[in-house]
């Protein structure tokens, strides 16, 4: 999203992200809130960096310490009234790097959910989701110790049913028993679905 190299937040989302971390926390305190940096390169791959800025910056956007350098992008300016050391020396900003924590992002699987069916708008993806898509997750059901509601448990599935199914009525339904498996599917629903599909009897 920044063309400067080496950029990586600019001093206006660090102070946003030092502002949100301290409402989160409710002072400055530890805080599971992160920012999330979503960029695409050139190659159109998606990357997701996560990060925190440190306590310190926290506690200088609390004293209104610091603020947008509308000059440098790599820095916040330090407000007249403070004085900020950086390595060693006075300054009258500070390099938004010094303010990041990278927080790790961890892999995760779900026992619940399922990530089969083709995502969304990736122009690069050589499947896109389709009716056809859909009775190719669905047609698994009853082999290989799938059934239906665990086939149907799948973010991208669920929004490409949204565009035919009802979102008001119908969807939150699905959802339900998606969320909670003691909530049974209304055969209905089952029905409609497969035979969206183009199936029989997968349910």
């Amino acid at each position: 999203r920044h063309d400067q190299e080496g950029l990586v937040l600019t001093s206006a989302e660090i102070l946003m992200a030092a502002e949100f971390q301290l409402e989160a926390a409710e002072g400055v305190e530890e805080t599971p809130f992160c920012t999330v940096r979503v960029t695409r390169g050139a190659d159109g791959n998606v990357a997701a960096d996560a990060f925190q800025v440190s306590q310190q910056c926290m506690a200088m956007v609390a004293e209104e310490a610091l603020e947008v350098d509308g000059s440098d992008l790599k820095a916040c300016k330090v407000n007249d009234t403070f004085t900020a050391i950086q390595e060693g020396k006075e300054s009258k900003t500070v390099d938004n790097n010094f303010f990041l924590c990278v927080v790790p992002i961890n892999q995760h699987t779900s026992e619940t959910f399922v990530t089969q069916f083709p995502k969304m708008h990736r122009e690069l993806d050589d499947r896109t989701p389709s009716h056809d898509e859909l009775k190719r997750q669905l047609s698994k059901s009853g082999s290989s110790g799938w059934n239906f509601i665990d086939l149907l448990s799948d973010f991208n599935l669920l929004i490409y049913l949204s565009k035919f199914l009802d979102v008001d009525a119908d969807m939150p339904k699905i959802t339900q028993s998606v969320v909670d498996r003691d909530v049974p599917l209304d055969d209905g629903y089952k029905i409609i679905i497969a035979s969206m599909a183009g199936i029989d009897n997968a349910y």
